[in-house]
């Protein structure tokens, strides 16, 4: 996994926070820097390096569960389908 987090820049505009570090690990899906299988960090690691609360980060995985991007294992973590 060759993704580095603590790149993501949030953008001011209509775009809520959520939708849009969303945006940014559907982005790394899809040029292949997360594979399925890939872990992503845990919330409250995944919130201090993109320097976001962890309610945006819940948020975010949430949308990319429904969008079939991510799946999460309760007490494991979410990865890449």
């Amino acid at each position: 996994m060759s993704i580095r987090w603590q790149d993501f820049t949030p953008r001011r505009g209509p775009t809520p926070l959520y939708r849009q570090v969303a945006a940014y690990v559907r982005d790394a899906i899809e040029r292949g820097d997360l594979k399925p299988g890939d872990g992503l960090p845990g919330e409250q690691n995944l919130a201090d390096a993109m320097g976001v609360s962890v309610d945006t980060i819940r948020a975010a995985l949430k949308l990319l569960r429904e969008e079939g991007l991510i799946e999460t294992a309760t007490g494991i973590g979410s990865f890449v389908k």
